[in-house]
């Protein structure tokens, strides 16, 4: 009976051929193997080890990891000195993965203040004078992430110009060192009607960063607010005590004998009736008060100047020599004229609230912020605040690479961190690299004595990017695709010094699953092709960091990702491909491994070894000379 059903043997699929270059895996770039790389575990202090591994593998740059801090001190100092010698031999190119610590002094309870910051500084120069073993006469890529216990904001795409909105971020209270989430928030204001109609009915749209701003206003408004209570407290004890002694109340004092001495002609006064005695009682009762409203405007006048703006902090400085020279005619010791204490008190008050009030400029013909005035900014988005934290960090780092090693000093190739932590983006990643090379041009201009045209180039050279595309590549989770990630790596290729190391890695852009290059959907090809228009991407390491990939299926990954790069078998750029070996049978590093499986042949006649001998083959002519395998 005649069937329909075709069926084919489960062991060939009838696919592509293992001839064409585009066989297997292969991610659309080809890159040759000697490029490519591999990272040593995260979790063992066994670095030699890690890299004997490596060189067995027959890759030519691998990266030690001294990612994990408590494993760092556990490496011995014998050990790079091993390392060293195993790579020169055998012609590898060293980099090194840092520690993970925050250059800005975040853990995960929160900033940690200067001395958290100081002490990751000088645990990352360890590491790289670590580095600086492993290659004494170049210099070796030192990896270390922009942040990792700095909150940062959340994007998600973007439905007018700007692609990348915010609908999360942190800020931090510069005083308690405390962390706030701030999201997008709806809201209706009774003093804007059309905010009731306003997004669909959901009310007015607050951003984040209003939110911050929002914070800030609210914060200070509560200290002024306290001010002006304690000011009303104030006049209320004086009351109408001072009329009774009107005349004498602004220039009385009363010393340490009990006597009343005129403060301007030093004579003394008449001694007060019982009434004046009364109303002036109250008023060294005023005196103590005035004392807790001095020291209240001293704190808010603290926290103006040092969160203000440099306009702010200017007008504050002639607020305060005013206020000093009517302070220093005031007596010491002595209880006298509450009142013109109180007078002092609040025009200085006055003054402060309005040093700090909200003004608007015009611009294009339309009011908006002066954002040289307001509130003092004790709220501060985090990723803002751990900037100037990071690249004073990052700056000092290479002053003091430099001091030690001069121009053999590690370069310091800063990490873009996943999505939701600072820096993650390429703008914020350049402005930090850039804000750090500037730190440490300074340094170098008024320490070295060096022209700023040679500082420039020290430090462009120095410190730079690591590109890692599997962090990137997870902006997806939020909505973001291929063309996003192109964009991103487009703007810190721009300047074409700033990418000095690079992390291929694969994922799905949901979680960081560090699989080997070409088992994920990371755009390699595009990204790859817009690397290499720096002119630089053959100076850069390209280390394959594929830990999650081994630690689930044991394997090496370094087979695979040359396989993904299409790299060739052979030294000359031409095929065979690993692509085109990758599924075949036998070891990925031992060739092509068996090509003539007897078992396959003389059962399925796929082989020419089984033709008759005086075809070339190696069978007597017993089966047939077409394969092996009797036809009838």
């Amino acid at each position: 009976m005649a069937s329909d059903y075709v069926g084919t043997e489960s062991f060939y699929e009838g696919g592509a051929s293992s001839l064409s270059p585009d066989y297997g895996n292969f991610v659309g770039y080809r890159m040759s193997g000697a490029g490519l790389g591999f990272s040593g575990s995260v979790q063992t202090a066994n670095q030699l080890g890690e890299t004997v591994n490596a060189l067995k593998q027959g890759v030519k740059a691998f990266e030690v990891s001294l990612i994990m801090p408590e494993v760092v001190e556990n490496v011995p100092q014998e050990h790079f000195k091993e390392m060293r010698a195993l790579m020169k031999l055998s012609g590898v190119k060293p980099s090194v993965h840092g520690p993970l610590l925050d250059p800005a002094g975040f853990d995960d309870k929160g900033w940690g203040g200067d001395f958290v910051q100081g002490d990751n500084e000088r645990r990352m120069f360890d590491a790289i004078e670590k580095a600086h073993v492993l290659d004494p006469n170049g210099n070796v890529p030192i990896v270390f992430h922009g942040s990792v216990g700095t909150p940062g904001p959340e994007f998600r795409p973007g439905k007018g110009k700007e692609r990348f909105e915010v609908e999360k971020t942190f800020a931090i209270n510069c005083e308690t060192k405390q962390i706030v989430p701030l999201e997008q928030e709806y809201r209706y204001r009774p003093n804007e009607i059309g905010s009731f109609e306003a997004n669909e009915g959901k009310g007015q749209l607050f951003t984040p960063k209003e939110r911050v701003a929002s914070a800030n206003e609210s914060d200070w408004d509560n200290k002024m607010i306290e001010l002006a209570k304690s000011n009303k407290e104030v006049s209320d004890i004086i009351g109408k005590s001072a009329k009774s002694l009107e005349g004498v109340y602004k220039t009385a004092i009363r010393n340490n004998k009990g006597e009343n001495i005129d403060l301007i002609s030093g004579k003394n006064l008449p001694d007060f009736n019982s009434d004046q005695e009364k109303d002036y009682n109250q008023m060294r009762k005023a005196d103590i008060f005035l004392d807790d409203l001095r020291l209240r405007f001293t704190e808010s006048f603290h926290k103006a100047y040092k969160y203000g703006s440099d306009v702010q902090r200017k007008e504050l400085k002639d607020l305060a020599k005013g206020y000093s020279d009517v302070m220093k005619r005031l007596p010491d010791g002595a209880v006298m004229n509450p009142l013109r204490k109180g007078e002092i008190f609040e025009e200085s008050f006055r003054n402060l609230q309005h040093i700090t009030m909200q003004k608007t400029i015009e611009k294009d013909g339309k009011p908006v912020l002066d954002e040289r005035y307001g509130a003092p900014k004790i709220y501060k988005e985090t990723e803002g605040f751990a900037m100037g934290k990071s690249a004073e960090t990052f700056g000092n780092l290479a002053m003091r690479s430099y001091e030690e090693f001069g121009g053999n000093a590690p370069i310091i190739a800063i990490e873009n961190f996943m999505p939701g932590t600072a820096f993650s983006s390429a703008k914020k990643m350049k402005e930090l690299v850039n804000s750090s090379r500037d730190n440490f041009v300074k340094q170098l201009i008024e320490d070295k004595g060096l022209s700023k045209s040679k500082a420039k180039e020290i430090a462009e050279k120095q410190l730079g990017v690591t590109w890692d595309v599997g962090h990137l590549n997870m902006m997806k989770k939020k909505g973001f695709t291929d063309k996003d990630v192109l964009a991103e790596t487009k703007k810190i290729t721009a300047d074409k010094t700033m990418v000095k190391h690079v992390h291929l890695t694969d994922n799905f852009g949901f979680a960081d699953s560090h699989l080997a290059p070409g088992m994920g959907n990371v755009p390699f090809k595009k990204i790859m092709e817009q690397l290499e228009k720096t002119g630089r991407l053959g100076e850069m390491r390209k280390i394959v960091e594929a830990g999650g990939f081994v630690q689930h299926f044991k394997k090496s990954p370094h087979g695979m990702s040359m396989a993904a790069f299409g790299s060739p078998i052979y030294g000359m750029s031409a095929g065979p491909y690993w692509n085109q070996v990758a599924e075949m049978q036998g070891s990925y590093f031992g060739g092509y491994g068996t090509l003539n499986p007897q078992q396959h042949h003389s059962m399925y006649g796929s082989g020419f070894t089984t033709m008759p001998i005086d075809l070339g083959g190696q069978m007597s002519g017993d089966q047939s000379r077409f394969g092996g395998t009797p036809m009838a």
